[in-house]
């Protein structure tokens, strides 16, 4: 598909993205909610956050309040319902025969379990608070000796309550949103919101399956930091007086009249060695070798880093289409942010020092070849701000955009991995 054709999809989206909330937006709350109660499917559902989105979309006028508050009941009291029912005609063997494809701990049903014991009124209501036990407990009431009336008298009270503080949430965070848009930017506090979701589906996963390991959590940090510092140079380096635009214009002048020949040489060397074919042709040969090796989660994490982070830079071009510096050393007609050879190169080597660092046993060997693949970054796409090709903020926002890549790849990978095939057994290739 040409690039016009997928920008005009993305105009048409844009232009109706509040009619195409307002339309999907209550059937997809009341789906959300209603899956939450039951006792397997709903530790997969954000119910929770599908009611705080709801109550943050009615202050803005996309959705009605009123509308917002009677679906989510509506779906909360059938969700606790259905699993309620469900317990009591299954009993607690339904979990137990499926909880290993959901990756269900067991301390997960015992937590429900004590705080049902202490009293079923309070475990109903508190329970809905809690991720953990928000699935389990009605399926774990119904198997009980909790009467029908009783559990109806608190299916509604907790109810109320949950869906009154999770609208009330979405509703009131609404207005820090507005102040915050009005002080940084509707980019960059969108952006900062998405990394905060990005966070909580990181804990949801992991509080419940417990699939990433320890040196995950550093590729969820990098990624949410590059995506602020995305934000941040989209914001910039459209405004005329903000540091970031003074700052590429003094650096292009600064490129211009004191760089030279020999520098200007090495740049262009390593430009060409670092342009956008060679780390793709490089990846993608990498990928095909860890297939014939059986390493595929390896090769996807490859694969979809390049083809991620090549197809995003290449919309971005297209869709802000700025103008590169007039006095460039290199005659290029394609826009200019983000910089291509800086995406590529930070997709790429981020990805090897993942992949192979951990295979490198000698610490002194491991981190050196971590530093090499740093500075064959910097240096690829320093040498398009020494070629005044680029201003800084392409640079930056293209390194940015290729550690966000490759990073959300790796996370991705492993959820999709553990989730389909279960957990890697000890001594497995990956």
């Amino acid at each position: 598909m040409h690039y016009s054709s997928v920008l005009h999809i993305f105009s048409v989206l844009s232009d109706n993205i509040s009619y195409y909330i307002t339309i999907g937006g209550y059937p997809f709350l009341f789906l959300a909610v209603i899956l939450e109660g039951l006792p397997l499917i709903g530790t997969l559902v954000p119910g929770h956050i599908a009611i705080i989105a709801g109550g943050f979309l009615a202050h803005t006028g996309i959705m009605n309040i009123w509308m917002v508050i009677i679906i989510a009941l509506i779906a909360a009291i059938l969700g606790d319902a259905m699993g309620f029912y469900l317990g009591r005609h299954y009993g607690i063997s339904f979990i137990d025969k499926f909880k290993k494809y959901f990756f269900i701990k067991n301390q997960h049903i015992d937590k429900a379990q004590k705080l049902l014991t202490k009293h079923t009124g309070k475990a109903m209501i508190l329970g809905r608070l809690s991720p953990i036990t928000r699935a389990f407990m009605p399926f774990l009431v119904g198997t009980g000796q909790t009467g029908v009336l009783k559990f109806w008298v608190f299916n509604l009270i907790g109810a109320i309550v949950w869906v009154g503080l999770s609208v009330t949430l979405g509703y009131g965070f609404s207005y820090g949103y507005e102040a915050a848009t009005g002080y940084f930017g509707r980019a960059v506090v969108m952006t900062v919101i998405f990394a905060g979701l990005i966070v909580w589906g990181y804990r949801f996963i992991n509080t419940r399956f417990h699939i990433f390991r320890k040196y995950e959590l550093f590729a969820l940090i990098i990624n949410i930091v590059s995506l602020i510092i995305l934000a941040f140079m989209i914001r910039d380096a459209w405004s005329s007086t903000s540091l970031m635009a003074n700052f590429d214009i003094y650096v292009n002048s600064f490129m211009n009249n004191q760089v030279g020949s020999t520098m200007i040489s090495v740049a262009e060397f390593i430009s060409f060695i670092g342009s956008v074919a060679i780390p793709v042709s490089a990846g993608l040969i990498i990928a095909g070798v860890f297939v014939f090796h059986g390493r595929w989660r390896s090769a996807v994490v490859m694969i979809l880093s390049i083809v991620s982070a090549f197809t995003l830079f290449s919309f971005m071009k297209e869709f802000f289409d700025r103008a590169r510096p007039e006095n460039a050393l290199q005659l290029l007609t394609d826009p200019s942010f983000p910089s291509g050879h800086a995406t590529m190169a930070a997709t790429f080597f981020f990805v090897c020092a993942y992949l192979f660092s951990r295979k490198i046993k000698f610490w002194v060997w491991r981190e050196s070849f971590i530093v090499i693949c740093a500075l064959a970054t910097i240096a690829i796409g320093v040498s398009r701000i020494v070629l005044n090709v680029h201003w800084v903020s392409d640079v930056i926002a293209g390194w940015a955009l290729g550690i966000f890549c490759a990073t959300a790849s790796i996370l991705l990978v492993r959820y999709v991995g553990e989730l389909f095939r279960g957990e890697i057994k000890k001594g497995k290739k990956v």
